[in-house]
């Protein structure tokens, strides 16, 4: 029972609930006692009655003074003391009811006839001194943000209430999302967790380890003297006992040791080692690496990477195939490893004994996951009695990929430096910008106990907007640079110089920041949480946290997601950028589902049917159904590349064709393969591989950008075949921004349509001979001689468009491989006319110098 006061100097309210104290009880029977005294000065109850259809129900004292007695509990709220508490008590033990407690409730809740009784679980301040239950200060904290204009999502809506519950105040969540908040003030009111360094797990010495003792040595050399948690446990799983494993840990954590502990002494006894990962930077780090390590131990490394030999100078660094044949320890690509499968040069590889797929979340992803998944079915074929070493950061559901992929699961989840996760909300981009530079700076200002500077990684969604964010920085006094794939070779090394030695604050770059580039940061800050037109998935934001943080150079890691409330970068996105972070701090990483469509289903039963020089139909049919993508029947996928003569089969047997041998190497579809042939009877080799690779990042000059915008009154797309073109030069719409454009654009316009848009084609520009003539300017500038920064330079002057050179570079290289598969696929067609002729245009392109020297 809950006795408190009113008005009413003498009348008390009373309240009656159920026996099981719980928040927010709702009150069985409500009513009032009024007090008086005797003529001998006692205190007395007069009047009392219990409220029912709001209408008294008059009680007589007698009866009430027993319900007095029976009650269990009797409270009096701290907050609503009646003025004669003191009497009261008396009058209370006079009767032989219970002692009262005087506690603190709720106010709120008792307004609306409820109770809660607060405590240091449930009691939320709100005011200065003003407290309520959880509840109830929820709703407050709803009011106020409602009042700041902030309109959050239901899901960032419970987020806040979950903080609520954690911090016990209002105004400190109140404080923490209004406008001109800094973050680096007050770090305890954004964080949202700390992600441990992970339990003491004691490493054995590595002077213990069944390797060796010359591999004891290279690693004591390097500082490797005791195994970091997550490679004790993998020894413990049977890692020298040659069990395939999946290892699952943290970036940063020493899962490629694992693998090299298990190879390296294989290699020693005359079985290979194979390194395998997605990247050419990664590739090439690991290949310095095991040079660096293992040659002194008589082993030789080998790299197969599949790059074109471009020279640009320092514009780019060419990786130079080695031959595998010789090498005891192989570093290679995903597509450069399989290259050699679907050629039928496995016999190159040698005796393998161990085998470390790197990323193998990548069976993930929609482009090179069936290829992953064809490769991995591959190396099982011919190498089926070598370990297996797959190794991930971030990988959903890790038990269930690595039964799929018959591995044993290592996990270990825990960090090599702590982790702090910090929300922080922005009212728009400027308001984002500058809590970033807060950050940063603030960040700059700490030494780690390794005497470390704290620096960043700030990651946006878009390659324009990194060089906007990183500007304005730069005016705003933080050191700050760029960095992404759009850059130069020379231009990359040089920031990643520079950052190892802490001139830069912070870089600003794109989700793409690909692994094997060494940024060694103690803050990373998403300043959004799209990646490109895409929101960023929560493998990725958990790929990217792990950039936080370094053992032996930083005490911690921190993060920090900056979020527009309601903020949608592209019209495609159904979800807002606080929906996003509310999901990505869950930290549920999507489950890997490779998925194959036909196409991607025939053409890796095809690389398999040609690693194999030929396959029995029953064997096809057991290789195919070992693929985790493949999404149709064998007998449809056979069927397919039949109709598409990419095999025959003749006495049960699945042969590859000439056509069927040259697309798989070319690693183009059936479809593709068929195409390319058709064309090559038509059309110049150079169009056809500029048509299966068109240059698509061509981008207006910030001149052009700012002219149009000005013209139409909004953002128009910058890129320069989004289509745009034709709706910006229609001169004839009436009053249309065109007719707002200035004179020197309408002969800009002139100068695109004589040298790009001269086709005559219905459908133009979306027939693609607009990318087509561009692609064929592009390679004739290079056959004249120019690097891809003179290109870019050229494209500037002479047409406003601008082209990162990193990207022209990549798209000249692709352009060589495509005219690799024209000729090989041309030749199936009987025009080995062309075979020289192309020849001579890839030597052109690689070194149009020593062209011109003769």
């Amino acid at each position: 029972m809950v006795v408190r006061k009113t008005k009413q100097e003498w009348t008390l309210r009373v309240e009656i609930f159920s026996d099981v104290l719980r928040d927010r009880q709702l009150a069985s029977f409500a009513g009032r006692m009024e007090f008086g005294r005797k003529s001998s000065g006692l205190l007395e109850i007069r009047k009392s009655w219990f409220v029912k259809y709001n209408k008294p129900v008059y009680i007589r004292p007698k009866n009430f003074r027993d319900i007095l007695r029976k009650a269990e509990h009797l409270i009096i709220p701290r907050q609503q003391q009646p003025s004669f508490t003191s009497e009261l008590k008396s009058y209370l033990e006079r009767i032989q009811a219970p002692d009262p407690k005087i506690v603190p409730v709720c106010v709120n809740c008792l307004r609306e006839k409820r109770l809660t009784i607060l405590s240091r679980r449930n009691a939320v301040k709100t005011a200065s001194e003003q407290v309520m239950c959880l509840a109830c200060a929820g709703k407050e904290l709803k009011i106020d943000i409602s009042s700041l204009g902030i309109n959050l999502s239901k899901r960032m809506e419970q987020y806040l209430l979950n903080r609520l519950a954690k911090t016990k105040s209002v105004p400190d969540i109140v404080k923490m999302i209004s406008p001109g908040f800094d973050p680096a003030s007050d770090p305890s009111l954004t964080k949202v967790d700390e992600l441990e360094a992970g339990e003491a797990i004691e490493g054995r010495a590595v002077e213990k380890l069944p390797i060796p003792g010359k591999l004891k040595g290279v690693l004591k050399k390097e500082g490797l003297t005791k195994l970091l948690p997550v490679q004790e446990i993998a020894v413990q799983g049977g890692l020298f006992d040659n069990e395939d494993m999946m290892i699952v840990s943290s970036t940063s954590s020493g899962k490629t040791l694992i693998g090299e502990l298990a190879g390296i002494p294989k290699a020693l006894a005359g079985k290979k080692m194979l390194y395998l990962s997605p990247l050419v930077a990664l590739t090439n780090e690991k290949y310095e690496r095991f040079k660096r390590r293992y040659r002194q131990l008589g082993l030789r490394v080998g790299i197969r990477v599949g790059m074109s030999r471009i020279e640009v100078g320092d514009e780019g660094k060419v990786i130079v195939d080695t031959d595998v044949a010789k090498a005891d320890v192989i570093s290679a690509t995903y597509e450069a490893l399989d290259l050699v499968l679907r050629s039928g040069n496995a016999d190159e590889l040698g005796d393998i004994g161990t085998i470390i797929i790197d990323e193998i979340q990548n069976l993930a992803e929609q482009e090179r996951g069936p290829e992953l998944d064809g490769l991995l079915n591959r190396l099982e074929m011919y190498a089926p009695n070598a370990q297996k070493l797959a190794l991930s950061a971030t990988v959903g559901a890790p038990s269930n990929l690595a039964d799929e992929l018959r591995l044993k699961l290592v996990e270990y989840t825990g960090r090599p430096v702590p982790l702090e996760r910090h929300l922080v909300f922005a009212t728009d981009d400027k308001d984002k910008w500058r809590i970033v530079r807060r950050l940063v700076s603030a960040e700059f200002r700490t030494t780690s106990s390794a005497g470390k500077k704290g620096q960043s990684i700030v990651f946006t969604f878009s390659r324009k907007r990194c060089h906007r964010i990183s500007d304005w920085l730069n005016e705003h006094g933080v050191s700050s640079a760029v960095y992404h794939g759009g850059l130069s070779y020379y231009e990359r090394r040089k920031i990643e110089k520079s950052y190892s030695q802490q001139r830069y604050a912070c870089v600003v770059t794109t989700a793409a920041l690909g692994a094997g580039v060494d940024l060694p940061a103690s803050q990373v800050i998403f300043e959004s949480l799209a990646m490109g037109a895409k929101w960023l998935s929560t493998a990725d934001f958990e790929q990217m946290l792990g950039r936080a943080g370094r053992l032996g150079k930083h005490d911690r890691g921190k993060v920090y997601l900056v979020v527009q409330p309601e903020r949608k970068y592209h019209g495609g996105q159904d979800l807002t950028e606080d929906e996003i972070a509310s999901d990505v701090l869950r930290g549920e990483i999507e489950e890997v589902e490779p998925f194959a469509n036909m196409e991607r289903s025939a053409e890796q039963i095809l690389a398999t049917i040609c690693a194999a020089e030929g396959m029995e139909l029953k064997a096809t049919a057991r290789h195919y159904s070992q693929l985790l993508s493949a999404s149709v029947p064998p007998s449809d996928a056979l069927k397919h590349l039949v109709k598409r003569r990419m095999i025959h089969v003749r006495d049960g047997k699945a042969i590859p064709t000439d056509l069927g041998l040259a697309t798989s190497v070319s690693f183009l579809t059936p479809s593709e393969g068929m195409d390319v042939l058709r064309k090559s009877e038509r059309m110049d080799p150079l169009e056809i591989a500029v048509m299966l690779d068109p240059f698509e990042n061509v981008y207006f000059s910030k001149k052009v950008q700012k002219e149009i915008n000005s013209a139409f009154r909004t953002h128009m797309p910058t890129r320069f075949f989004s289509g745009v073109f034709l709706d910006i030069s229609d001169v004839g719409a009436e009053h249309g921004g065109a007719s707002r454009l200035s004179r020197w654009m309408f002969e800009l316009f002139g100068r695109w349509t004589r040298e790009f848009f001269k086709c005559k084609c219905p459908d133009a520009p979306e027939c693609g001979h607009p990318k087509i003539e561009f692609g064929k300017w592009v390679v004739e500038k290079r056959k004249q001689g120019l690097n891809p920064s003179d290109i870019t330079r050229k494209l500037l002057k002479e047409y406003e468009l601008w082209v990162y050179p990193g990207d022209m570079l990549s798209w000249l290289d692709t352009v060589i491989h495509n005219l690799q598969a024209v000729q090989r696929i041309s030749k199936v067609a009987g025009k080995t006319d062309l075979e020289s002729a192309i020849d001579d245009q890839i030597a052109r392109i690689e070194k149009p110098l020593e062209d011109k020297d003769k």
